[in-house]
């Protein structure tokens, strides 16, 4: 009986010891997107310093959103339409650090037999189910000569739909990203605009929440100390960086590639001034938030200044 008892007790508390080990790791959401696999790349090479940090992956940004929403991860990778939802269900998100700004690698394609943006009317266009598929789609039309929404043929297709979706003839355009974007091309669809034609309107960030950033601000600081050593790992050892991350985008080197040199990553300076009071992030995610009001997919207007936090950034030594 004191036999059995105590083999209990140590079960018990081995099943504690677990669960209160994986209650203090940090869980790390992402989706397919070259800007986010320097988070894998530090995972894989061991740069988290042996924290309890774990990488998960998710199919779509959206994933990532509602695992945060949910509380099933600490952090998420996403762009500021997926935090702006955030904010209206969680108290006191913040985004603090800023992984990457598209200069290329969100675009609008088309069928080579459409020539300009203006050459969309009446045609079949993909948007993916989110506010900042929508809001390129509308940045793009203030480049036409007076082209509105109404003049096209919207579709609603999830990003792992939109190769299919082309190849099989139900669309004529999409707003794409990578690694579809690189899919598209290799298919036969050009690009007419892209987010280089937006200087700083569209960028990638790590969000968590006030709670999470006191409670585990050692962990979120070696993430982000990761971050920046991966980048510096990609600098000097560029050609295996690069075949480390392709393989988890389900596309080729060259494409992977393509789609990484399309991001502006910010340095640890920049992700300061960035994250500022005066950042220069404040004004186009002033924009969204506007435009998702607008549409009807929040319910009030983003206080944009209260999510922007330097703390974990100013940690890094």
């Amino acid at each position: 009986m004191m036999l059995t008892r105590a083999l209990l007790l140590c079960i018990l508390f081995l099943f504690t010891a677990c669960e209160d080990k994986e209650h203090m790791r940090l869980k790390v959401g992402i989706s397919p997107w070259p800007g986010y696999e320097p988070l894998a790349l530090a995972s894989e090479l061991g740069l988290f310093n042996e924290a309890q940090i774990r990488i998960v992956r998710f199919s779509t940004p959206t994933d990532s959103y509602r695992a945060l929403r949910d509380g099933i991860i600490d952090v998420a990778a996403f762009t500021a339409d997926e935090l702006f939802h955030f904010a209206q269900v969680r108290e006191k998100p913040r985004i603090f650090l800023i992984l990457d700004i598209s200069q290329g690698a969100d675009a609008i394609v088309a069928k080579k037999e459409i020539k300009t943006l203006d050459g969309l009317k009446g045609k079949r266009i993909g948007v993916e189910g989110s506010a900042l598929s929508e809001y390129l789609l509308h940045r793009a039309l203030d480049f036409t000569h007076g082209l509105k929404i109404s003049d096209l043929h919207v579709h609603h297709y999830q990003i792992n739909e939109h190769l299919d979706a082309f190849v099989g003839n139900k669309i004529d355009a999409l707003v794409t990203y990578e690694p579809s974007k690189s899919l598209l091309l290799n298919a036969g669809a050009h690009v007419l605009f892209d987010s280089s034609q937006l200087p700083h309107e569209i960028v990638d960030v790590l969000a968590t929440n006030d709670e999470t950033i006191q409670n585990k601000a050692e962990a979120l600081t070696v993430l982000a100390q990761g971050w920046f050593k991966a980048l510096d790992y990609v600098d000097k050892n560029y050609t295996p960086a690069m075949k480390k991350m392709a393989r988890h985008e389900e596309t080729t080197l060259a494409e992977f590639q393509a789609g990484y040199e399309d991001l502006l990553i910010p340095s640890k300076e920049q992700n300061l001034q960035m994250l500022g009071e005066n950042g220069s992030l404040i004004k186009p995610m002033q924009k969204l938030s506007a435009l998702m009001y607008a549409k009807g997919s929040l319910q009030k207007e983003i206080d944009i200044i209260p999510l922007l936090d330097s703390r974990i950034v100013k940690r890094i030594r």
